[in-house]
């Protein structure tokens, strides 16, 4: 992969986490159990995430490529 790719990678999973916290909020309106559910959802997600960029901050950096904020 491209530098630009992962940087393009990462800027979709970025829209993704907001959509799903978008989600959360309004499960959250609909049913406390729904909304719980979904917070655990995007929890485990988040987890992955910060796994991902470090991983990815490796490979943009054998690159010589500007890491992810």
């Amino acid at each position: 992969m491209t530098c630009n790719e992962i940087y393009q990678a990462f800027d979709a999973y970025q829209r993704d986490r907001q959509s799903a916290q978008a989600l959360t909020e309004l499960s959250q309106l609909v049913s406390p159990t729904a909304g719980s559910i979904a917070s655990s959802g995007v929890s485990s997600a988040e987890r992955y995430y910060d796994q991902a960029k470090a991983t990815a901050n490796v490979a943009l950096a054998v690159r010589n490529c500007a890491p992810i904020q």
